[in-house]
């Protein structure tokens, strides 16, 4: 086994732990249309006709203002085009991971879509009134570390519907031979952060309150493939029930009578889709600063947390084998912080 993954994996899965439009007006005012009758009328509307005919002849000539202002030119460079409005990247429903910006929402799955249009099926979605806030942000990164350049977009809405709650949207793009695809694509705000790194791993944290925080880890491939790795929750000094999912079915036991102000529970699972998850469920005990004070007997029907979680079916992981599972998951993706000669 390589030591370094070993070390790697555990690492991060103490990491909770440890760090613990526009439009035209138009005038109604009657006097613009006084004294106009009969022929007059006639010969106004010909003339009428005849002026939008050579404007409409007008403006479709190539290379005139209007027809540039309602498509830009094409560089050639598929990312700057797509800034500009030049160029669509397609929706892919497998790397949409947003809660609140759902692009699932407003857009098709192998449909394409400028930014304006992505951005614009957001803004009109009326779920929680979202506007656009300042201008997007770009830059290039290397998914799969294979040195070719994908893009990562980055644009921020304020929610009106709740009460100016500040949303940030992110899309990883590659240029798939001649043809743009949104890769993976994920919401941020004040309660959850989202991490992408420079190599497409991509980690997110979040929180259900002061004791329950949320993390998973994720990548983009070189392939341009969203890769889900793993997801985890942290439960520091649980109360009342503790609440599990066997293959997507969610189960319960109570924690009545245990000491759980010396307790966090964690577990962890390697489905992206949430409701489907089957937990691997781990626990350590710590002191009253939050120090982990585990031992082995903690793992042993001495311990009245193993005893009861057993007795209710449960298979508890020590520390060692939860790290186990993230190495051999992580081998079998292929996530990138993987490639390691040492043995």
């Amino acid at each position: 086994m390589k030591k370094k993954i070993l070390t790697l994996v555990l690492s991060m899965a103490m990491a909770g732990t440890i760090l613990s439009g526009c439009g035209k007006e138009t005038s109604n005012d009657p006097s613009m249309f006084e004294n106009v009758t009969g022929s007059e009328n006639e010969n106004s509307s010909e003339t009428t006709k005849e002026t939008e005919e050579q404007s409409k002849s007008e403006s479709e000539e190539p290379g005139s203002d209007t027809k540039s202002q309602e498509a830009p030119a094409a560089t050639g460079d598929l990312y700057e085009d797509f800034k500009t409005g030049a160029a669509k990247a397609k929706f892919t429903k497998s790397g949409d991971r947003a809660s609140y910006l759902t692009l699932s929402e407003v857009l098709k799955d192998g449909e394409s879509y400028s930014i304006s249009e992505i951005v614009g099926g957001l803004e009109n979605n009326d779920s929680y009134g979202f506007k656009v806030n300042g201008d997007a942000t770009y830059r290039t990164i290397d998914c799969g570390n294979d040195g070719e350049k994908e893009l990562l977009y980055q644009q921020e809405f304020t929610a009106e519907e709740m009460g100016g709650e500040i949303f940030t949207l992110f899309m990883i793009l590659k240029d798939m031979g001649g043809e743009l695809k949104i890769c993976y694509d994920q919401d941020m705000w004040s309660r959850s952060d989202v991490t992408i790194n420079d190599d497409g791993t991509i980690y997110g944290s979040g929180s259900g309150g002061a004791a329950l925080h949320v993390y998973d880890f994720a990548f983009v491939d070189a392939k341009g493939d969203y890769q889900f790795y793993y997801g985890s929750e942290e439960n520091i000094t649980p109360f009342g029930d503790f609440y599990y999912n066997v293959n997507g079915e969610s189960k319960s036991i109570s924690l009545e009578g245990l000491d759980t102000d010396h307790l966090i529970i964690n577990t962890y699972y390697f489905e992206p889709e949430y409701e489907k998850r089957n937990d691997y469920v781990s626990y350590n005990m710590i002191d009253d600063n939050y120090n982990l004070v585990t031992k082995d007997e903690d793992y042993t029907d001495a311990n009245e947390v193993y005893k009861r979680l057993t007795e209710n079916g449960i298979k508890v992981y020590k520390n060692l084998e939860i790290a186990n599972l993230l190495h051999d998951r992580a081998v079998e993706i292929g996530y990138p912080d993987t490639s390691d000669g040492e043995n």
